[in-house]
């Protein structure tokens, strides 16, 4: 996936940035442009492929103007645990978004444009091989094998619990697809003063953030279950795991939640396509069979939850050793 957040954001730095219709100016050719790219790109990309990508592009606008607008209004950024500066401690970075609002003339246009389309060419084949390569779970190799495994669970006779989640062995997808817009994995514009590559996770907003370089964080959506409600301060990435194994706690078996067994890894199982665990020996980051749960808190199963496409997506790029912070 290219980071259109970072391609455009020094892009803009060349021209006209004060200016609104000048800055939709460049969004509107910058989407002709991916389109484009996209289409010509061998082997074909599918439709779906290209609607997710140009859906990225889109994100990475709507932050990017949301960043503008918190610099227009002057409002500054929140300071918290964290580790996020403080308005004072940035005061040289936010003065910088200011002066970028001066009228720079029109003249920039193509200068600018002729940066998108560069970094927009040259990350063509990126975004093609980054989709052949991540492909949603459920499409491995192993599908029918695992999906057979979770159906076999000896699962309750409902499939939806009180609380929204799905019954273990009951797979409600892997996509984004039903996560709410600004539940969906994008890069935002985020300050902190902790390194790159470093998790924080804001249980009241729902949100998981691995730093990015620039300022940039990808923000992913989150649930949260009842075992992790209460995490607070600073852990680490002990252990990575592919579709892991789920057994349920003697109070899911007595409330008839579930029922005794290990379920094997696979669609449907609770624990979702992947699992951090951390080294408090009993949190972990790790998928859902459940996507609409996003979003939530007080959930029946596990810790911190992502849909299965994000928990891939985070687990490819993170490492043993990752520093994780809980804040609330």
């Amino acid at each position: 996936m290219a980071d259109y957040f970072t391609i455009l954001s020094r892009a803009l730095e060349r021209g006209d940035s004060g200016n609104a219709a000048w800055r939709h100016k460049i969004y509107d050719r910058t989407r002709q442009l991916l389109l484009t790219q996209l289409r010509a790109r061998k082997p074909q990309l599918s439709d779906a492929n290209i609607k997710k990508e140009m859906a990225e592009l889109d994100a990475a606008i709507a932050s990017i103007e949301d960043q503008f607008a918190q610099s227009e209004q002057g409002s500054g950024l929140r300071a918290d645990s964290f580790g996020l500066e403080s308005e004072d401690e940035t005061s040289d970075q936010s003065d910088e978004l200011v002066a970028r609002s001066v009228w720079a003339g029109s003249s920039k246009t193509p200068i600018v444009l002729a940066i998108v389309f560069a970094a927009i060419a040259a990350g063509a084949y990126a975004i093609w091989a980054t989709r052949s390569q991540h492909r949603a779970p459920t499409e491995s190799k192993n599908e029918t094998t695992m999906a057979s495994a979770a159906r076999a669970h000896n699962r309750p006779r409902t499939t939806t619990l009180t609380d929204g989640d799905l019954a273990p062995g009951i797979d409600g997808g892997s996509s984004e697809a039903d996560v709410g817009y600004v539940l969906r994995r994008q890069p935002v514009f985020y300050r902190t003063t902790l390194p790159v590559g470093a998790i924080i996770i804001d249980q009241t907003q729902h949100f998981l953030y691995l730093t990015q370089p620039n300022s940039v964080a990808l923000r992913y959506g989150i649930g949260i279950g009842k075992q992790c409600a209460n995490l607070s301060g600073l852990r680490k990435i002990s252990a990575k795991a592919k579709w892991p194994q789920w057994q349920p706690d003697p109070d899911m078996i007595k409330r008839k939640l579930a029922r005794p067994g290990m379920l094997a890894g696979g669609p449907g199982n609770p624990l979702g396509a992947r699992e951090l665990a951390l080294d408090d020996g009993s949190s972990k980051i790790h998928g859902t069979n459940a996507p609409k749960t996003i979003g939530t808190s007080s959930l029946q199963f596990g810790c911190i939850r992502l849909v299965n496409d994000d928990i891939s997506d985070l687990y490819d790029r993170v490492e043993i050793g990752t520093r994780v912070v809980f804040g609330k």
